[in-house]
């Protein structure tokens, strides 16, 4: 159940811009009967869900929106949420939830797919970056990183 609320969080941040403010998160979950300060049967009390557990975990960013004042934040994808999911993964689990295809969020699937082709391109360069560094300390080009004892 937290997984599947995360990923409904993500999405709205996802579908508003990649950030969106505390109080437009709370309109959109209000509409799902999930709301700040009332304990939730399955994962508790949402706010502290949101502002404590999964900011901690880094699943979320929970900021002060600069200037505000009165104080206002603001949520975004963490940097775990950046590692174990992508925007098209998201925009698959909200077009299950809402039976239609990804393709039917024609904006947020161009993106997706942009964000997927910058992953596959980062993938690639850090496994060209890894198979270049395994060649070059290799026994072949450096004798001296032999592990082979040597009589003197």
């Amino acid at each position: 159940p937290k997984t599947g609320f995360l990923m409904s969080v993500l999405g709205i941040i996802f579908i508003h811009g990649n950030c969106t403010s505390e109080e437009d998160m709370w309109k959109i979950l209000k509409k799902q009967q999930i709301y700040p300060g009332k304990k939730h049967r399955i994962f508790g009390e949402p706010r502290k869900l949101m502002t404590q557990y999964l900011v901690k975990l880094k699943y979320l960013e929970y900021r002060q929106v600069p200037e505000s004042d009165p104080p206002r934040y603001e949520f975004l994808w963490g940097p775990q949420a950046h590692a174990e999911t992508s925007k098209m993964k998201v925009l698959e689990y909200l077009a299950k939830i809402n039976k239609t295809t990804p393709s039917n969020f024609s904006i947020l699937y161009q993106e997706a797919l942009k964000d997927e082709q910058e992953r596959a391109k980062a993938r690639d360069e850090d496994n060209t970056d890894i198979a270049d560094q395994s060649t070059e300390g290799s026994p072949e080009k450096s004798p001296a990183a032999s592990t082979t004892p040597v009589d003197t």
